[in-house]
């Protein structure tokens, strides 16, 4: 009994396992991409043989001066910037479209239903009120 739950757990989570890195492998192949061209961009190559040191030192003789550095940083850079300043905005808007939709389509004829109910009680209470006063003041 606890082995066949422990089983079926198991092959949930490696479901999942499985699903997680079918949906990260592709961004982090495009991550390791951009990062190798940013890096050949400053001035290092071949990484995958080279130890961190070494392409540190590539870097160092390739941009002599912070300044220098820090140009050829910002345009190794610049086109993965735009993107994923594209892609924000993006997914904003889609975040956005969606609260929409939903509010337009869950939220909203809810909130109609309280006022018409509350607008309904309130009138019949200002009729009771009313009503009263008459009585009150005869």
């Amino acid at each position: 009994m606890i082995q066949e739950t422990f089983k079926t757990q198991l092959k949930q989570i490696q479901t999942v396992s499985e699903k997680v890195q079918s949906q990260l492998k592709p961004q982090l192949d495009k991550a390791t991409k951009e990062g190798k061209k940013v890096l050949s961009q400053l001035g290092s190559n071949a990484i995958e043989e080279k130890t961190v040191a070494e392409v540190i030192a590539e870097i160092r003789e390739h941009n002599p001066t912070l300044k220098r550095l820090i140009l050829n940083l910002d345009s190794a850079t610049y086109d993965t910037r735009k993107q994923l300043s594209w892609n924000a905005t993006m997914m904003s808007a889609y975040a956005k479209l969606q609260a929409e939709s939903k509010f337009n389509n869950d939220v909203k004829p809810v909130i109609s239903d309280y006022l018409t109910s509350v607008d309904g009680k309130i009138k019949s209470l200002l009729e009771k009120a009313n009503e009263l006063k008459g009585k009150v003041i005869s």
